[in-house]
C-alpha cells in the first residue's frame, strides 16, 4: 500500500517537468512573446507590465477563492464539532 502512495507521489512530482500546460499558460506565453515583437522598448515594457498585471489579478482571484473555500471548510468542521454530524443522536 505504501508503495502505491510513494509511486503516486513521484508521479505527481514529475507532472510539472512533463510539460503539462494549460491553454491559459500557452496564451500567456504567447502574449509575452507578442510583447517581445514590439519595436519600441517603452511599448514592450508597457505590454509586459500589462500581461503581468493581468496574471497577478488572476492569481489574486484564485487565491481569494481558495481562501474562501478553506474558511468554509473550517466553518463546517467547527459546526460539526459543536452540533454533531448527520445521524448523530444527542446523549
Amino acid at each position: 500500500m505504501m508503495r502505491h502512495f510513494a509511486l503516486a507521489g513521484v508521479l505527481l512530482a514529475l507532472l510539472p517537468a512533463a510539460g503539462c500546460t494549460t491553454w491559459q499558460d500557452r496564451a500567456e506565453a504567447k502574449a509575452l512573446a507578442t510583447c517581445q515583437d514590439k519595436a519600441d522598448a517603452e511599448e514592450r515594457r508597457l505590454c509586459r507590465e500589462t500581461v503581468m498585471a493581468a496574471e497577478k489579478a488572476k492569481y489574486d482571484k484564485e487565491a481569494e477563492v481558495w481562501e474562501e473555500k478553506v474558511r468554509a471548510a473550517e466553518d463546517r468542521e467547527l459546526n460539526r464539532k459543536v452540533y454533531g454530524g448527520p445521524g448523530q443522536v444527542d446523549k
